[in-house]
């Protein structure tokens, strides 16, 4: 399945799943605002190969929640000479069996039977290591350069195609150093951490959730990317921020079970960013042309549709991919 990421003429090929959650998992919020002097935020973004532009427009407004976990996080820099640590204690056993996958990484290294990587970026690295990690000692690691345009993934296609044809993903997320608001100095971060691939009747889809761009203060952004003729991408920005140094659980459900339209939904720590769910008439701006894909992948790390200019790192730990929902504690 190929894959062209938007603005650029980068092209890449997506190619995962979840351990149980540790001791103790992630409880409470931290208030924050959303909004950055107006109530719309989105993204512009160009297609490559002189395709037709894109707009994605949100709708972030004033004060949200900014939902941070909080389950003993570890707070030290990758660059830390502190000892690693683990945030949650023992990891539940990770088994991967019919329409459940998951990897907890407690292995030490990407298993290579269960994930392809999507890694165009020459500076970018993926590995294992255990520097951050929410259950156990291991969790992956995506190292980007901080103001480059990036994509670095694991990408998860065992258990695609499905029938019904509907996932829920789950991963916990670590952030790090932080991530601005956008200002004109960076107007626009639109980037993509946990996102389902396919193909519908016009051609190629990418779908999930990610950060917001233009006029941004650090909200989740929920987006469909038709690459197809008439090019469209679409994102509602929530009221919630993305909280950088902390282990949040991000659990995104796609469902094109019915054939005439997408249903996405967005949770965050276990609650649902409810201005993010959305459906095929909404994410394609009333297009009805743009119908659900067959999803073929789910992609989990960091895909910069333009430069975030601190961002450096993400780990990401106890991931799963189910045809249930799966939550936060299992």
């Amino acid at each position: 399945m190929l894959v062209v990421a938007a603005c650029t003429g980068q092209m890449a090929r997506p190619g995962k799943g979840t351990g149980g959650a540790g001791a103790g998992g992630l409880a409470g919020s931290a208030l924050g605002t959303a909004g950055s002097g107006g109530d719309a935020a989105g993204s512009t973004a160009t297609g490559a190969g002189g395709g037709a532009g894109s707009a994605a427009t949100g709708a972030a407004g004033g004060a949200g929640a900014a939902i941070a976990g909080s389950g003993g996080s570890n707070g030290a820099d990758a660059a830390s000479d502190a000892p690693p640590s683990s945030d949650a204690g023992p990891a539940a056993p990770c088994v991967t069996t019919a329409t459940e996958f998951c990897d907890d990484f407690e292995t030490g290294a990407l298993d290579m039977q269960k994930w392809k990587l999507n890694k165009p970026s020459g500076s970018a690295s993926i590995t294992v290591d255990q520097m951050h990690a929410h259950g156990g000692k291991y969790a992956a690691h995506i190292k980007v350069v901080p103001n480059q345009q990036s994509t670095a993934q694991i990408v998860e296609s065992l258990d695609f195609p499905r029938t019904p044809n509907l996932f829920y993903a789950r991963m916990y997320a670590y952030f790090s150093p932080d991530i601005p608001a956008s200002s004109t100095a960076n107007p626009d971060m639109h980037s993509g951490y946990l996102l389902g691939n396919g193909n519908n009747d016009r051609g190629n889809v990418q779908a999930g959730v990610g950060l917001s761009g233009f006029g941004s203060a650090k909200q989740w952004l929920s987006f469909s990317i038709f690459y197809a003729d008439p090019k469209f991408e679409f994102g509602p920005s929530s009221h919630s921020i993305i909280i950088a140094n902390q282990w949040l659980c991000v659990e995104l459900l796609e469902d094109g079970s019915d054939p005439k339209t997408e249903i996405r939904r967005v949770w965050v720590n276990d609650t649902e960013l409810t201005e993010l769910h959305t459906d095929s008439a909404m994410a394609a701006g009333g297009q009805t042309n743009h119908l659900p894909p067959k999803w073929a992948s789910v992609s989990f790390g960091i895909w910069e549709y333009h430069p975030i200019p601190t961002l450096s790192d993400m780990w990401i730990d106890d991931v799963r991919v189910s045809g249930q929902k799966i939550g936060c504690s299992n």
